[in-house]
């Protein structure tokens, strides 16, 4: 009795304890066993995308964890081991790719597609929705523990791509710098001027003189341009896939609500108004209710300002 409970037991945990199983890569090199592995299962995934050839039945990917060294980066992962920044990207959850540095441990499934939250995705969209989205078959899409979480889940679509604007938004490219200035205040947890007290901080400050012209990060619609409580004199600009940046603390606003503007465009001009201790923006990118760190988009377009000179 007890040798069968003990056998049904195993039975029912081995599975959850192999999809949890994460293996590591020392080096990206031959002479590591695991980055073999690896390699192989993505190339033979890479060309079956390239082909276009699908198999009957997919199974859940080996994940693999891999410290980042001196000089590294989301490029060199790429290169050395067929994997896209889509696969990789969503996998670590990353906003934009420059998230991924040296001293970071980043995790690398064996095959190629793309990652997403279970939980936050029911809220959008189910499964089948996904399969139309991307054209596959709902059965293709798998669940995987979450390597950051094990108590989490993601969706698995083995072998599918993310669009090139999706990709694009990934790399931080599509933004333009709003504005030439010295960053003064960086994203995330600092201590407030105001109470003295660390507080979320949830963009950059960018010093610059007031009334220096003020530029939309990426063309979009403007959904606020007004006071607003701490932000001062506000502008918030709504973009694709759920992307929006605001410029706060502005001295004149130059836009109106439902106004459509250009990657570029002057929206306003630099102040101090609302809760600042001088004339400077105060950037934001938020992708629906997340807030993004504009620190870790790689560089920013910059734009000719030599007209305003």
């Amino acid at each position: 009795m007890i040798t069968t409970s003990l056998f049904i037991l195993c039975t029912l945990l081995i599975p959850i304890t192999l999809h949890a199983e994460i293996l590591s890569i020392e080096e990206l090199n031959y002479t590591d066993r695991n980055y073999n592995a690896l390699y192989e299962s993505t190339i033979a995934s890479k060309n079956r995308l390239l082909k276009k050839e699908r198999p009957a039945t997919y199974v859940v990917p080996d994940i693999y964890s891999y410290p980042l060294k001196e000089g590294e980066d989301i490029w060199t992962l790429i290169a050395k081991t067929s994997l896209t920044i889509d696969a990789i990207a969503t996998l670590n959850r990353i906003d934009f790719i420059g998230m991924l540095r040296e001293d970071i441990t980043v995790f690398l499934p064996d095959t190629i597609g793309i990652f997403f939250d279970a939980e936050q995705q029911t809220e959008q969209y189910d499964t089948l929705m996904l399969a139309e989205k991307y054209a596959i078959s709902e059965g293709d899409i798998l669940e995987v523990t979450d390597p950051q979480d094990q108590n989490r889940t993601l969706l698995f679509l083995p072998e599918v791509q993310l669009s090139f604007l999706e990709r694009t938004y990934l790399t931080g490219v599509v933004f333009y710098s709003p504005l030439m200035g010295i960053e003064t205040s960086r994203f995330g947890k600092r201590i407030d001027p105001f109470i003295n007290e660390e507080a979320f901080h949830s963009g950059i400050d960018i010093a610059s003189e007031e009334g220096k012209k003020v530029h939309a990060a990426r063309w979009g619609g403007i959904v606020y341009a007004g006071e607003s409580d701490g932000y001062g004199n506000l502008v918030i600009i709504e973009h694709e896939l759920g992307y929006y940046t605001l410029y706060g603390h502005l001295h004149e606003i130059l836009v109106e609500i439902d106004e459509n503007v250009d990657s570029g465009q002057i929206i306003g001009t630099v102040g101090a108004t609302g809760r600042t201790t001088g004339p400077h923006l105060h950037f934001e990118i938020h992708r629906e209710e997340d807030s993004l760190n504009p620190d870790n988009i790689p560089y920013f377009m910059e734009l000719d300002h030599t007209a305003e000179q």
